[in-house]
């Protein structure tokens, strides 16, 4: 299929309860039609391939990219990561999260060597695998004199690990969405978006525009880096309100602030 002329799509692990089987991602799509997408992203759900791929067929969808774990991610093995991509028609995936494992220094320096590995394997397949963050990476771990995701970064090849950073996460961890999207430029086909708001002196999940976030510096510095896609992953709903409502609130807010 034919990637849409829009830049904004919406992950499916938002939706994760509502897509467990194959009906329920019917209705699911259905859905997520009548608000306006035209891309997703795949994660979260347990369908086989084929008939995620029946299911984004029937509805006119583009998959913009997947999450995968590090199981099948690290595996000497990938085939199966490559065979779903290309059932798909999808060119870029990237891990969720580093398991516990890979934190530390100790566990960061083996996390950059097996992405650089991994990494190679996916390019020879004209795949681009990328890493999403979310905000433990911002820890300057004993024995590091950077942070996780600047030593992540700066330690993997460009051409063969790529970003996913998420705006919000950044955020959480202290630092500057439009500082990690000028690093990463050039190697970020797919960013994340939700905001950020305090509720109850605590920090919360919060629809795009709903928020602190500062959208028009982010997207100004998206665009003249290069990103392709601005994929919504809100965790959580806001509370008080229902999930399929907190996507349309940012798909509606995107669209009045101009994105496409």
């Amino acid at each position: 299929m034919e990637a849409p002329n829009t830049q904004i799509a919406v992950t499916l692990y938002n939706l994760r309860e509502f897509c467990q089987n194959e009906s329920d991602m019917d209705r699911t799509l259905d859905k997520i039609c009548k608000i306006g997408f035209q891309s997703v992203q795949v994660s979260g759900t347990p369908l086989a391939a084929d008939v995620i791929r029946r299911q984004l067929d029937k509805h006119g969808l583009f998959c913009c990219a997947t999450h995968e774990g590090a199981a099948a991610l690290f595996a000497d093995d990938i085939t199966p990561i490559i065979d779903k991509m290309q059932t798909l028609e999808c060119d870029f995936t990237a891990l969720g999260s580093a398991p516990q494992e890979y934190r530390g220094r100790f566990g960061t320096e083996k996390l950059c060597d097996i992405l650089n590995r991994q990494g190679e394997k996916f390019a020879a397949a004209g795949i681009k695998m990328g890493y999403h963050n979310h905000h433990f990476e911002f820890t300057k771990y004993p024995g590091m004199k950077k942070t996780m995701l600047e030593t992540l970064y700066e330690n993997t090849d460009p051409d063969k690990v790529f970003a996913e950073i998420d705006v919000h996460w950044v955020t959480r961890g202290g630092s500057d969405p439009v500082y990690w999207i000028n690093k990463v430029a050039g190697r970020m086909p797919v960013m994340h978006i939700k905001d950020f708001a305090i509720l109850n002196n605590e920090p919360v999940f919060c629809e795009i525009g709903e928020g602190n976030l500062r959208w028009e510096a982010i997207f100004a510095a998206a665009e003249k880096t290069g990103v392709r896609w601005y994929s919504i992953e809100q965790d959580q709903p806001f509370p008080g309100r229902d999930i399929f409502d907190s996507i349309k609130m940012s798909f509606d807010n995107l669209k009045a602030m101009g994105i496409k």
